[in-house]
């Protein structure tokens, strides 16, 4: 797992194939938690098979406020 960037509120990095973008067992979330410590809301996902770039929250208030700019 690649971190691009990581602040308070948000971390950007890229998800591997085969690593799930959602809360799990050796999934995404639980590696970034670990590294990072803190909490981490999912904001979006990609399938298990496709890597790419994923942002995840790190706070609820960010995790509110990202969900609806994504809605919007």
């Amino acid at each position: 797992m690649e971190i691009l960037y990581h602040d308070n509120e948000i971390v950007v990095c890229v998800k591997p194939v085969g690593v799930s973008s959602e809360d799990g067992d050796n999934s995404l979330p639980a590696l970034l938690r670990a590294e990072l410590g803190g909490d981490i809301f999912p904001l979006h996902r990609l399938d298990l098979n496709v890597g790419g770039i994923m942002v995840y929250a790190r706070t609820k208030n960010a995790a509110a406020r990202l969900s609806k700019a994504i809605q919007d």
